[in-house]
């Protein structure tokens, strides 16, 4: 005669609307079955904030919180949704803007790094001409012309402070008498 664990193991569960079942939802928030509902909303939380930074730029960690969103709806019916249900990821524009903020802000720090003197004056003038360009744009200049002029203002801005080395500084000098 087999025991009632082995003939609940071996019965299949039924799967619920969102796709997993009790035990697949349980194993996902590593959780007992038995759980209670503040212990299922607490292990939530546990997991979902260890992804939930990521999420936004990393399509692994958002699959991840979407899988703990599915196995929260299924332990929780009667919450409706997730807590970070909500949340969406990023859009491919935001991903772009973090990207090119990062190189920028990579170069500046480069540069303040060798010109330590020059950081200012190389960021006001990239300014201005960014600055110049959208009102060279907004008037209705061609755009192929003011991108090419901007190009050679900021390679004329950057150039001297990328390549070369700080100037020498003169030290005290000793005579011998």
């Amino acid at each position: 005669m087999a025991s009632k664990r082995t003939a609940a193991r071996s019965q299949p569960q039924p799967k619920q609307k969102n796709g997993l079942t009790k035990t697949e939802a349980c194993k996902l928030l590593q959780i007992a079955p038995a759980a209670d509902e503040e212990l299922i909303t607490q292990a939530y939380w546990h997991q979902a904030r260890k992804v939930r930074a990521y999420a936004r730029t990393d399509p692994a960690a958002r699959t991840r919180l979407d899988e703990l969103n599915r196995a929260y709806r299924v332990l929780n019916p009667s919450r409706g949704e997730a807590p970070l249900e909500s949340e969406t990821p990023a859009s491919e524009d935001s991903v772009f803007a973090e990207a090119m903020t990062g190189w920028l802000r990579r170069i500046i720090d480069q540069t303040a790094a060798r010109w330590p003197g020059r950081a200012t004056e190389v960021a006001v003038l990239s300014a201005t001409t960014a600055l110049l360009t959208f009102l060279a744009l907004g008037a209705g200049a061609d755009p192929l012309w003011t991108v090419l002029a901007a190009g050679a203002a900021g390679l004329t801005i950057w150039a001297p402070w990328r390549r070369t080395k700080p100037p020498a500084r003169p030290g005290p000098t000793r005579r011998d008498s």
